[in-house]
């Protein structure tokens, strides 16, 4: 199973892509303004995550995406789990530590690698659900927008067999 981490850069006054940022879980690297190129990049994988992507940088690069194979109803959106798994922090922006030591612009290419990070973090915070929790987000949540992906990478990763002996569900079958 293969995972895009991404990252658009965008102006926001005519919406042109400026440059966009990747990396994949089998630890390959993209960062250019070419959008071709990123979805080049992105072909052959099973998901798509980035932080905010949901509401800004799939609508620039899905058709893109499309063209490719890939299905932007894969994607998994950080800001939304963040929001979900870690409800005590007063703000669920990607911190950038970079922009303290440096004026450039934002990259993406960090980003997506904050993103990537982020990702698993929310992956182990849900690991460490009691199951019962875990069981009302899942039916809750499952066939959202904001979450389904999610949990079809739970799935796909082995994490919803397990959850759903976790959790003693009689029906696991939407995991």
């Amino acid at each position: 199973m293969k995972t895009l981490f991404f990252d658009t850069e965008v102006e926001p006054e005519t919406g042109r892509i400026c440059d966009l940022g990747a990396v994949r879980s089998d630890a390959a690297e993209f960062h250019s303004p070419s959008l071709s190129k990123f979805s080049e990049f992105a072909k052959g994988c099973d998901f798509i995550c980035g932080h905010n992507a949901l509401d800004h940088d799939l609508k620039y690069v899905s058709s893109n995406l499309r063209a490719v194979g890939v299905d932007p109803a894969s994607c998994i959106d950080t800001l939304h789990l963040s929001a979900l798994l870690f409800p005590k922090k007063p703000y669920h922006r990607l911190v950038k530590d970079e922009k303290l030591l440096s004026d450039e612009l934002n990259n993406p290419r960090n980003d997506a690698i904050k993103a990537r990070d982020l990702f698993y973090d929310e992956v182990a915070a849900w690991r460490k659900l009691p199951s019962e929790i875990a069981h009302i987000y899942h039916g809750l949540l499952s066939a959202t927008r904001e979450f389904g992906a999610f949990f079809r990478w739970l799935k796909a990763s082995g994490e919803g067999v397990r959850f759903c002996s976790r959790a003693g569900a009689a029906d696991c079958s939407g995991v």
